[in-house]
Parts: C-alpha cells; structure tokens; sequence
C-alpha cells in the first residue's frame, strides 16, 4: 500500500499513535518508513513486532512469514517449526524414492537385458524425472531458502521488506546462528513437531549496533503476590495485548 500522507498528516499520525501506544502500555521497537508506530489500518489495531496483516486470511499474524497455500493457512510463530520439519521430512522422502530406485537403473546395466527391460527402464526414468524435477528440485530449494533464513533470523516477509527498528536503523534480529535456531527449535526435540521454543511470538531480542539502544526498552519484575517491584531487565519489547 502506497502512503499518500503529506508531511503534516505523517507528524499527525505519529502524534496520534505514539499517544495510542502510551495509554495502552504498549511499546513497539519497530516502525515504519516514517518513523511511525506500526499500525494496520484493516484491523484498526497497534501491530507487534515482526507482525503483519494477511490479506487471505484477512488479519494480523504475529511472526507473519508467509500465506502458504499447500497447507491452506499462514505460516508464522506457531508453526514455523512443524512448517520447516514438513519440508524436511519431505524432501529426505523424496531423496529415498530416488536414491533406492537407482537399484533398478544398475541392475538392468550390469544384466544387459536392454529388449527384456526396456519398457520397465523407461517408466522407471520417468517416474524419477518426475519426482526429481516437481518433488525434490521444489522442496530442496524451499528447504534450503528457509534454513537460509533462519540462519540470520529473518522471515521470509522481512527479507522482501526488511524491518526498520527505532533508534538504530542498522539493527537486526540476527543474534548468531545457534541463537537463531534455538528461537525457533528450542533447546531440544528439534526433529520433532512440538512446541519447544522459549519465545512468546511477542517479543523478540535485537541486536543493536549501538548496545546503549537496548537500555530504552525495559521489563518491570514484578513478585507475587505483593505485586512488588524488584528490579528491571532490558527487553526489545514490554508486554503488549494482541
């Protein structure tokens, strides 16, 4: 969507959301272009981090990566991992079918029955054509784009588009290679479709090129039950209702 606001609008707008976040507790580290707190003007709502709207499903995913038509739904936080196990398991599927199908190809080489086993000879390069070019060819190249990406913590909807972070325009999610993989495999169970990450799809750690940058945003600790404040942390984000 293009943005038609003129100068005056753009510090309006800013004005109006920076006052909107403030009095819903909400502070985003992302905003847009103009420096703007992300807004999504469909669903009328302050957008998290790494958030964005779908236009098939028609509302705001949080960790939104893409609207994958395979499995007739997004893919984003929740289902990252069982998304990239999916491709996975299924290119190592089709690697087997075409590795243990080359039995028949050396076979009928080393038995020389070209007239006998010429028919079954051609089905079986077909067959393996086929599943090479339309199975492995498609999911291979999936599988290696998504680890890719992961490998730098960057959705596939931020590598079109990349996320502008307040205060430090160079900064990133990118916290290594291991880090990155642990946010979305967790610490264990990694061949696995289970939940096992630690992050709430929420919030998110940035890598800022100017480490003092981390300091503006801040979580209160809070012990129950007295409610009593027991210190601070730095935190990308501060809790926000989605």
């Amino acid at each position: 969507m293009v943005d038609k606001s003129t100068p005056e609008q753009t510090v309006q707008q800013h004005r109006i959301l920076t006052r909107a976040a403030a009095d819903l507790g909400v502070v985003q580290a992302e905003c847009d272009q103009a420096g703007r707190n992300k807004y999504c003007y469909i669903c009328r709502t302050l957008k998290p981090d790494r958030s964005h709207h779908c236009s098939s499903c028609g509302r705001c995913v949080v960790k939104f990566d893409h609207h994958c038509p395979w499995i007739n739904q997004c893919v984003n936080y929740a289902n990252y991992k069982p998304f990239l196990l999916y491709i996975f398991y299924s290119t190592i599927t089709v690697v087997w079918f075409v590795v243990t199908s080359l039995e028949c190809f050396v076979r009928f080489i080393i038995n020389r029955n070209y007239l006998e086993d010429a028919i079954p000879l051609c089905h079986l390069i077909v067959v393996m054509a086929a599943y090479g070019v339309f199975g492995y060819y498609p999911l291979g190249e999936m599988l290696i784009f998504h680890f890719g990406l992961l490998s730098i913590n960057e959705t596939t909807c931020e590598q079109a588009k990349p996320a502008v972070l307040k205060f430090d325009f160079k900064a990133d999610y990118n916290l290594g290679k291991m880090k990155n993989f642990q946010q979305v495999f967790g610490w264990g169970l990694w061949l696995f479709p289970l939940n096992t990450s630690a992050e709430d799809g929420m919030h998110f750690r940035i890598r800022y090129v100017d480490p003092s940058n981390q300091m503006r945003y801040k979580r209160v600790i809070v012990s129950a039950p007295n409610n009593e404040v027991t210190g601070v942390e730095p935190r990308s984000t501060p809790s926000a209702v989605f």
